[in-house]
């Protein structure tokens, strides 16, 4: 499962660590891209952030999560060589 992290802050940046040593930098208002929720779950820095309203961490559904975009077809040249 996927997890996002999101910043709660008003102002400046925020860095929230992760178990694996990965640094999320958000600004404010910004989302994170979705995270193994194993960097997350039991991370005393992380429940921190989220004690003191900094951060806000959400659960990403596998079936409610955005497909992704569709790329544009390319167009191919007709095959002139006979």
């Amino acid at each position: 499962m996927a997890v996002r992290i999101r910043s709660l802050l008003v102002s400046g940046p925020i860095s929230v660590p992760l178990s694996t040593g990965r640094t999320v930098r958000l600004s404010p208002g910004q989302e994170s891209d979705e995270v193994p929720d194993v960097e997350v779950a039991g991370s005393d820095k992380v429940e921190k952030l989220r004690r003191r309203g900094l951060i806000d961490v959400e659960t990403v559904d596998d079936a409610a999560a955005e497909p992704a975009p569709e790329r544009p077809r390319s167009r191919k040249r007709p095959d002139t060589t006979e």
